[in-house]
């Protein structure tokens, strides 16, 4: 017997927004761009360090370029050049009677590519630090590891969230949990309570050595600061629900404590109704403005739908042309049409039950032409050896 026929890879879920608003939220694509011409690698690039307790940075970089004559806050990105920073690392170790192995990395071509549109769709309080790209030196043996954990605090829910977030920092490499990213997690849970302006500090015992490895004691010192109620909270559906109170759909309201996400499911579904109806570029904005004398949160969220896509072309390939023809059939969208993404998941249900596509797959690839709000369409159809993928350029 055949195998069914592979779904492009897209979950699907509904979600109901009353009586005028009933989306199908699409979420979990797998998909990939065209390969893009590799970015021009940088000469030289700030350096940084990971993971040598026994200094601060500021005492490293002194320390560096007294050892190595013409050293800047840039080194050069060269096997030469960064061998110098590791010698002289590994001599200053050694000086502390520890022999080590010590490493430099340097940043991937994609730090220094635009963030991602999917990235660019997260609101910006909860996208992860991303850091200026720099050449980074670590301790590579011995490891530097995370013993105790100890969380000063004032508030029992603020303790017990981080308590909660750092429980599973014990026995993780030093240079892993000191980085921005943890200081990010760590007020990531504290906004979820109301505490917006939560200061995190991480503070380090002297490294002492335990067995192989070397250990260093953490305290994690929370400043948190007045708890942050919602000051204002509305809604602008954008030209789809011109004058439509949207306010049913919020998780919380005026007066409430504040949290990162009061728009509950109303965003996801905003936006994908906006693109089952061809506004491909739609965004939506929920940036929060604190005002941080009266420790409140003022929310406004905004679509801003750009253009009506249209499909411009559609292309079937590898099937015969009475395969072709009954494809173009069953897809409920026309060259002409608006572009609707819905179109291409009913096809799939409507082929699945077809004992004529019982052993075939499609991936599928809108190429989008943003000047002419036009998307190219190709369905391009495969014996079924794996999952079908999708392509979005």
């Amino acid at each position: 017997m055949g195998r069914d026929l592979a779904m492009p890879t897209r979950s699907t879920s509904i979600v109901l927004l009353g009586p005028f608003l009933c989306v199908l939220v699409c979420c979990g694509a797998a998909a990939h761009s065209q390969e893009k011409a590799a970015p021009r690698y940088p000469a030289h690039l700030p350096y940084s360090f990971s993971n040598f307790p026994w200094w601060t940075d500021a005492e490293l970089r002194a320390e560096l370029k007294k050892r190595i004559p013409g050293l800047g806050d840039e080194v050069a990105t060269t096997t030469a050049a960064e061998g110098r920073i590791r010698s002289a690392l590994t001599v200053m170790l050694k000086e502390k009677g520890i022999a080590a192995e010590v490493q430099s990395q340097e940043p991937s071509p994609s730090a220094f590519q635009p963030p991602s549109p999917v990235l660019l769709q997260v609101p910006e309080e909860d996208r992860p630090p991303a850091g200026a790209p720099a050449v980074n030196f670590l301790l590579w043996i011995p490891k530097v590891l995370v013993g105790n954990i100890a969380v000063e605090c004032n508030a029992a829910d603020a303790q017990t969230s981080v308590e909660k977030q750092v429980e599973s920092w014990r026995g993780q490499g030093f240079s892993q949990v000191t980085g921005s990213f943890s200081n990010w997690q760590v007020e990531r849970a504290l906004r979820e309570l109301g505490y917006f302006g939560a200061q995190v500090l991480f503070r380090h015992t002297a490294p002492f050595k335990v067995g192989d490895h070397i250990t260093v004691d953490l305290a994690v010192i929370v400043d948190l600061g007045p708890k942050y109620r919602i000051g204002s909270i509305a809604a602008d559906g954008g030209p789809l629900f011109e004058g439509k109170d949207l306010s049913q759909f919020f998780s919380v309201h005026t007066g409430d404590s504040a949290i990162p996400h009061p728009f509950g499911q109303l965003e996801a579904g905003l936006r994908s109704f906006y693109e089952q109806n061809g506004f491909a570029d739609v965004q939506i904005k929920t940036s929060p403005i604190l005002d941080r004398v009266n420790a409140t949160v003022s929310y406004a969220l905004q679509v801003i739908s750009g253009p009506v896509y249209h499909l411009r072309s559609l292309k079937i390939q590898k099937l015969s042309t009475e395969q072709e023809t009954h494809v173009r059939d069953l897809l409920e969208m026309k060259v002409g049409d608006v572009y609707q993404q819905q179109a291409i998941s009913d096809l799939y249900r409507k082929l699945r039950g077809d004992p004529s596509f019982k052993d075939r797959s499609f991936s599928y690839s809108p190429t989008r032409d943003r000047a002419h709000a036009a998307i190219d369409l190709t369905l391009d159809f495969s014996r079924m050896d794996g999952p079908a993928t999708v392509t979005i350029q």
